[in-house]
């Protein structure tokens, strides 16, 4: 249930109900920015914080109230010619939306801003009894967040005596721009609503290890680089108060993406009977065959006796895996371009899917194409750079793992690398790919400041830049082909009829939470990822994956192998395969929820509801024997280490 706040400033800004009135630092920031004189040797993260403000001139409205500041004052005591107006509003539902219109009439840029800013040194409940839901991949779910914010200190990189910041970047490491304070009952949601889609982070704070009085803080940092001259408003934050847990702003979140950018999902009927992929290599980072064209086939065939069906096909090009992006021609020593589309026809003919690999991010520095062209379609950072990756494989050596290849990043604000990307999806399709994946298109963003892009002085647009050539791939696609990409995020991944898994509680760990993105976003298929072969837990691994709704990315010992070299890996996929066919359409179509009863410590579980009915997944993970305690099949005996779905 919602709860309405009453909106008031006294020296900072307090939020408060008749049950809820946070105890709040002395003169809590509410908000935070920072300048930026673009000059060599000059200050490039000068601090504005809002409590070292003049008091500002506060305008009271019908339903909420602004606060303006007719300039800045700087933590040096320098004084800067920026108006900045701070709007909160409340709706019906008692959610505060927050916006900031920020007037540049300086000599220096507005780099950052912070804001909204919570702070507390209690909420309602104890600080060490807090918890923090965060969509960090799948989720995190994380009890006391003042102390794992503490552990974020930097030790040198960062003016941690000041206040210890914890970021997370989204879209990116986060799956949704929100967070949710769960403490004492009651549910503190903080969230990006912003119609564009930009770049952000997250942010948590604590004060310093010197500090005595203990606080948290929690907010939102957006990067609108305001120019000198320049006037700009940024909109969307929101905030809201639940007597109820982080679903409740999960619920928030969804209905706001459907009334937004949510326009449903064009769920491809072939794509539910995706149960994963076998992930091969061909040719490795250093060189080294694996496999060629003429093998795919058995390949294929070494998955498929175990309800695996699809290649997910990497280094199949002439220079291998992670060298000559953006290239991608079938390599000779292969088997070459004909060997390959037989290949590939080959394994269609006997019901199975391959999938090429290109990436639509990175560009491979020692190519031609960066160096007579590509050089000028690049991502650039704050001194006008190349933002620079560095990928470290290697055979038994060491050399390589000193440093082996450097890439470069294309910007989506530009003409020519959209049309890049198009040009080799075809060439994909030319090839007879089944559809096409493109690495890091849902994780690879850079805040760009080549201002010659289309997105001129606004470097935090490309995931908004990015979505539209995205939607264009999609739609070259027929509806027996398939589009996927890395990393779940929620505005990219309903465009993909598949998402290669990666981030927090993607693979099973003992404090793994996965409810938070598969509650609010269910009908997103995506596969687990890092188990690679029989290492010690790979069962874990699977029925976590099975339990979650996941799909199986199958990629042993590192892609270099098949299922016909982990037999027993193979034969518990097998297993769940069946028992997630007999249950598809829940799996796949049905509401994803947390079990409406507790299950104890290493049982876990998740409800799928579909056309008023409900199913449980449940998985043992126990030493001892667990009893199934509510539904149908209620008193059902589950051994340790099985697995099963029970009707409730």
């Amino acid at each position: 249930m919602q709860k309405k706040l009453q909106i008031t400033f006294e020296k900072t800004l307090h939020i408060s109900a008749p049950d809820f009135t946070p105890i709040l630092p002395d003169n809590a920031d509410f908000w935070r920015a920072y300048l930026d004189y673009c000059k060599p040797g000059k200050n490039r993260e000068l601090a504005v914080y809002a409590g070292e403000q003049p008091m500002p001139e506060i305008l009271q409205e019908a339903n909420g109230l602004t606060c303006v500041y007719p300039q800045l004052v700087a933590e040096d005591g320098s004084v800067h010619d920026i108006r900045m107006e701070l709007h909160i509003t409340q709706d019906a539902e008692g959610t505060l939306h927050y916006s900031a219109t920020m007037q540049n009439n300086s000599a220096v840029r507005l780099n950052e801003l912070q804001y909204p800013l919570f702070s507390f040194e209690k909420m309602v409940g104890a600080l060490e009894e807090d918890i923090l839901y965060l969509p960090d991949g799948l989720g995190r779910r994380t009890v006391n967040p003042h102390l794992d914010t503490q552990k974020a200190h930097t030790e040198y990189m960062a003016a941690d005596y000041k206040n210890i910041v914890q970021m997370y970047k989204y879209p990116g490491q986060l799956s949704m721009p929100w967070m949710a304070l769960e403490s004492g009952g009651k549910t503190l949601y903080l969230g990006a609503h912003s119609e564009i889609w930009r770049q952000i982070s997250v942010m948590t704070a604590t004060e310093p290890r010197e500090e005595s009085v203990p606080y948290f803080m929690m907010g939102i940092a957006s990067y609108p680089a305001v120019e000198p001259g320049e006037t700009l408003c940024y909109d969307g934050f929101t905030a809201a108060l639940f007597e109820g847990d982080w679903r409740e702003g999960a619920d928030l979140y969804r209905r706001w993406a459907e009334s937004s950018w949510l326009t449903g999902f064009s769920k491809k009927e072939s794509v539910k009977y995706l149960h994963g992929w076998q992930r091969i290599i061909l040719k490795h980072q250093f060189g080294e065959i694996y496999h060629t064209y003429d093998e795919l086939p058995r390949l294929y065939r070494a998955g498929k006796q175990y309800g695996i069906h699809m290649l997910l096909l990497f280094a199949w090009w002439e220079e291998g895996m992670d060298n000559g992006y953006p290239n991608y021609r079938p390599a000779e020593d292969l088997g070459g371009a004909d060997r390959l589309r037989a290949a590939i026809r080959e394994i269609n003919e006997d019901g199975g899917v391959v999938i090429l690999y290109a990436n639509g991010h990175l560009i491979d520095v020692s190519t031609d194409y960066y160096k007579t062209e590509g050089y000028k379609y690049t991502t650039k950072d704050i001194d006008g750079n190349d933002y620079r990756e560095h990928y470290m494989f290697s055979n038994s050596g060491t050399l390589l793992k000193m440093g082996n290849k450097s890439f470069v990043t294309g910007c989506y604000g530009t003409k020519e690398w959209p049309e890049k990307i198009l040009e080799i999806e075809q060439r994909h399709l030319d090839l007879g790919s089944n559809g096409t994946f493109f690495d890091q298109l849902g994780c690879g963003f850079y805040l760009c400041f080549d201002k010659s892009h289309t997105h001129g002085s606004r470097i935090d647009e490309d995931p908004h830049l990015r979505l539209p050539v995205v939607k264009k791939m999609k739609e070259m696609l027929s509806e027996d082909q398939w589009f996927g990409t890395e990393w779940v995020v929620d505005r990219m991944s309903p465009v993909m009829d598949f998402t290669h898994g990666f981030g927090c509680s993607i693979a099973y760990a003992e404090d793994a939470y996965p409810y938070i993105y598969r509650y609010t976003f269910p009908e997103i298929i995506t596969s687990n990822r890092l188990i690679h072969d029989e290492k010690p837990g790979w069962e874990k691994h699977l029925n976590y994956t099975f339990v979650h709704g996941m799909i199986f990315d199958v990629a042993i010992y590192r892609c270099r192998a098949t299922l016909e070299d982990a037999p027993r890996y193979g034969e518990h996929i097998q297993k769940l395969v069946t028992l997630r066919n007999q249950y598809l359409d829940f799996l796949v179509n049905g509401k994803f929820d947390l079990p409406r009863e507790a299950l104890p410590e290493k049982v876990w579980g998740a409800e799928y509801t579909l056309n008023g009915e409900t199913i449980l997944t449940i998985w043992n993970d126990m030493d001892s024997d667990y009893v199934v305690s509510y539904g149908a099949e209620a008193g059902t005996v589950l051994k340790p280490g099985e697995v099963t779905v029970v009707r409730v």
